[in-house]
């Protein structure tokens, strides 16, 4: 409860994750749910968790498919067995090309695209190895990360991919990241991505190349996915754990955030403040500025205190307004501002299961980055 310190798993040593099993899977009933409404087959991204035991979490709620960041997360995740891979990233280069091409001996798998100098290096390792990638044509729906939104521009890529016979068109992956805070909610944000999609969509139509799949991701505007035309996939990442900035900005409740860094304080030598044992290298330097209030993370026992500066090692907390603030030697669990970067800094995490046992997990894809 807030204003109490944490009791949990006192024989661990901080700072460390803990996952909780409950929560993770009352999101993903939530998430299904709602895929289910709208017809949407779920894709589980697993470049938040970089877990095969949450992965298989998801796969056993009903996720068919999941999406990875980058090559080498596809080679820890063909651990799951044989399951439907989409690298959600340009593989630019050789080395990630002939990676991919390497699975696609034995798993179906394709990568997302935005231009023909990928597809071609994906293509001579596919001749190479004798084998088939799907591909994935990226729209830029206002990002402006990557992607493409000329209707011919997606044309030319698709025909590409269609005309190739080491290369299989799938469709068109976009992500919405842009959308967060009210434009997540707001019906305008997404009459504008439809102005842009829906006569790229129509054009790919009119040359034979309508999409088998319309995948769609960004946690924020999750659950308004079904406001973009011809989605039939959505692409699932952080909703799994959910992280204070999905918390802050109002797309989840507390009780929906199912990931905590659990830390120790260190030190309370100076007054309205404490020193914990979490830095940047078990949090992250993540920042989020908020309402012109810079914060760190979360502290759920006690929600009025201000984590404002990171050092490597060390966190400086303010407890300033704090009724009971904490004292040396007391623990805190700390929802971070990314759950990404933050389970990337750790070798394993604590899941604490449905029974109330914990169970120590790897972060099995860690530190995959080509």
């Amino acid at each position: 409860m807030p204003g109490q310190p944490l009791s949990i798993s006192n024989e661990i040593p901080t700072p460390f994750i803990l996952v909780d099993e409950g929560i993770v899977k009352s999101n993903l009933r939530r998430i299904h749910d709602y895929a289910h409404r709208h017809g949407f087959s779920v894709r589980a991204h697993v470049k938040t968790h970089k877990s095969l035991a949450l992965a298989r979490m998801q796969m056993a709620m009903g996720d068919v498919s999941i999406a990875v960041a980058k090559a080498e997360e596809a080679q820890v995740m063909v651990g799951l067995g044989h399951v439907d891979i989409t690298v959600a990233y340009p593989a630019v280069g050789k080395a990630r090309a002939e990676k991919i091409a390497r699975l696609a001996g034995t798993h179906k798998i394709g990568v997302a695209v935005d231009s023909e100098y990928v597809m071609k290096g994906l293509e001579d390792a596919a001749t190479a190895y004798g084998v088939e990638i799907g591909i994935s044509v990226m729209l830029d729906a206002g990002l402006h990360r990557c992607g493409v939104s000329d209707p011919q521009a997606l044309i030319t890529l698709g025909e590409y991919a269609r005309q190739s016979p080491s290369l299989r068109y799938e469709g068109v992956q976009m992500y919405v990241g842009h959308l967060y805070g009210e434009a997540a909610d707001d019906p305008a944000s997404f009459e504008r991505i439809n102005r842009i999609w829906d006569p790229a969509y129509e054009s790919l139509c009119s040359v034979g190349l309508t999409p088998e799949r319309v995948s769609l991701g960004s946690t924020p505007s999750l659950f308004n996915s079904h406001r973009i035309h011809h989605v039939n996939e959505i692409r699932v990442g952080t909703a799994v754990l959910n992280d204070y900035f999905v918390l802050k900005f109002g797309h989840c409740r507390l009780e929906d955030c199912a990931f905590r860094v659990v830390a120790t304080v260190v030190s309370d030598r100076v007054p309205g403040q404490v020193l914990i044992d979490a830095g940047s290298k078990a949090l992250s330097a993540k920042q989020l500025l908020r309402h012109q209030q810079l914060r760190m993370g979360y502290v759920v026992e006690y929600p009025h205190a201000r984590i404002f500066r990171l050092h490597e090692e060390h966190g400086w907390v303010d407890v300033s307004r704090c009724t009971n603030p904490p004292k040396t030697g007391d623990r805190m669990s700390i929802i971070p501002v990314n759950a990404a970067l933050c389970m990337n800094l750790h070798d394993h995490f604590h899941l604490l299961t449905e029974t109330g046992n914990l169970h120590k997990e790897r972060v099995d894809a860690r530190g995959c980055q080509v």
